[in-house]
């Protein structure tokens, strides 16, 4: 297998029409035959040795059935994601399949970058066990355009020595989850829990929690809903927790989660803190000798049971422009089988989005439970704009943590809502 990183964005361009190969000779027709010479496979992020050998065992079963094709493989860093895509659709060159993240996918469709694939996955027998919630981010007016590769949902990791010592049952409410980080800071001088304002995902939960919305399908336009009284409450509670409980420290404001709560909760410093199935791998290479001391419980909703949970993730898709499409969609089938399902969860520590495939670890099999209350943020084209490119939620989080009126922030993050996600 031939493997392509990009490192820059200039070279993502050149990069990605070299991949293309623009003059090569194939064996098949547009959208048909068997045996491509090469098929174009686009992965985001910086690529493993480990991903790399999975990606070298998924060809070599891929191969069996297309013996004569060669996959290339590029890597296609997240920061250079919009830029890399945009290029390839107005250029007209692109990869055969393409890993999307699911946020982005219905932008993608909009744009007309995908191929419809509903004949293809309607023949696919294992397509019946991707979670149903997940595929209809993946469709439009009835066709199929991209399939769920895998997902990742969060929790609360909690450091379960503490609460055992302390004797803290596992937070089901709102006020709970304050009492409990409370308690652990008085008695452990940590702070008890860590809020970063750049979590839209989070947040999302407490909002849902209440019953609130960020907005709704009115007719054929979005209406934000995050001027009303469910969601205020929720962030109230949220950036209260550093304003108000005073739980939670100040010096995560501005950060997500990766830039502070992680390694001060996997040192010790921090007695809980939101984040996902994935984080237990990065945070063994922290401090493996904690290890056994970390659990996780769901994210409480405000006066009981369990929020529902954003299940954010990446999607699997075939590109419009490519004259594999068949072949691709294989590989998708291979890509996405049980077996290298599983094999991808143990490795990433990301859910499958196959019903049939669970951790292998027991730590993380709570994920698999969470994971069955997902819920899905508005499914717009004007969805990556609106968390990604503005980080609305993250922006208005930051000023009312440092101070600004909650109505007024709301207000003005309704309004973004109701511009951006009707493009």
């Amino acid at each position: 297998m031939k493997y392509i990183k990009v490192a820059a964005a200039t070279a993502a361009i050149a990069l990605a029409a070299a991949a293309c190969g623009g003059g090569e000779k194939k064996t098949e027709g547009a959208g048909g035959g068997s045996d491509p010479a090469q098929l174009k496979v686009w992965m985001m992020g910086e690529g493993t040795p480990e991903q790399t050998k999975f990606l070298d065992d998924v060809e070599a079963e891929f191969k069996q059935k297309h013996p004569k094709t060669d996959v290339v493989v590029k890597y296609v860093p997240w920061p250079q994601v919009a830029t890399t895509f945009q290029k390839a659709a107005a250029g007209g060159e692109g990869p055969d399949v393409t890993e999307l993240g699911n946020t982005d996918v219905q932008s993608h469709i909009e744009q007309g970058s995908l191929a419809d694939v509903t004949e293809k996955f309607n023949g696919w027998a294992d397509g019946k066990a991707l979670s149903k919630n997940a595929l209809a981010n993946d469709q439009k007016d009835g066709k199929t355009y991209a399939v769920p590769w895998y997902g990742g949902v969060r929790g609360v990791w909690f450091r379960k020595d503490w609460f055992d010592e302390l004797k803290i049952e596992q937070p089901k409410s709102w006020a709970e989850l304050a009492a409990a980080a409370k308690k652990i800071q008085d008695a452990k001088k940590v702070p008890g829990i860590g809020v970063p304002s750049d979590q839209t995902n989070a947040l999302m939960s407490f909002v849902w929690g209440n019953g609130g919305e960020i907005a709704v399908k009115e007719g054929d336009k979005w209406a934000g809903k995050l001027d009303q009284p469910q969601v205020k409450e929720a962030v109230e509670f949220y950036t209260g927790l550093v304003t108000k409980e005073k739980v939670a420290p100040e010096k995560f404001i501005g950060k997500n989660e990766l830039q502070g709560p992680q390694q001060d909760f996997a040192l010790g410093k921090l007695g809980m803190y939101v984040d996902g199935s994935w984080a237990l791998k990065e945070m063994k290479k922290i401090s493996e000798k904690n290890v056994d001391k970390w659990a996780v419980f769901p994210i409480p909703a405000k006066s009981g049971g369990n929020a529902p949970v954003m299940a954010g993730g990446s999607d699997l898709a075939v590109w419009k422009d490519s004259k594999a499409q068949d072949a691709a969609f294989d590989y998708i089938t291979v890509l996405n089988n049980a077996k290298n399902a599983k094999a991808w969860a143990d490795y990433s520590g990301f859910s499958s989005m196959r019903s049939d495939v669970k951790f292998s670890d027991p730590k993380l099999e709570v994920f698999t439970a969470i994971a069955g209350n997902t819920k899905f943020p508005p499914i717009s084209a004007g969805w990556g704009e609106f968390e990604q490119a503005k980080k609305v939620l993250p922006n208005a989080m930051k000023a009312i943590m440092q101070g600004k009126p909650v109505d007024d922030e709301l207000k003005k993050a309704n309004e973004q809502a109701n511009t951006l996600l009707n493009p």
